[in-house]
């Protein structure tokens, strides 16, 4: 849920820059200097703003492991269970 949530917030910002970037052309074609100082800034956070949700997302995906290691009655004998198909095989360091 998590991840969903930190993905769409990554979306939404960067869609909003692109707006804003729209908005920045609008005042420069206007001649609203004041306004497109402001929309300049505006692109600038909300992309950065973005950017690292979407790179916090990706590092945090990396830092996942999937892999669960299962040791049934012997310390000596490890075992990689898959989550999805509940597979065994042995575990390798």
């Amino acid at each position: 849920m998590v991840r969903a949530v930190e993905n769409m917030l990554g979306v939404i910002l960067i869609f909003a820059g692109i707006a804003a970037a729209g908005g920045l052309i609008a005042a420069l074609a206007g001649g609203f200097e004041g306004w497109a100082i402001i929309a300049a800034v505006a692109v600038i956070v909300l992309f950065a703003g973005g950017f690292f949700a979407v790179r916090d997302g990706a590092r945090r995906r990396a830092r996942e492991s999937n892999a669960v290691v299962y040791a049934p009655d012997n310390t000596n004998e490890l075992f990689d269970v898959d989550p999805s198909t509940g597979e065994r095989t042995p575990h390798r360091d």
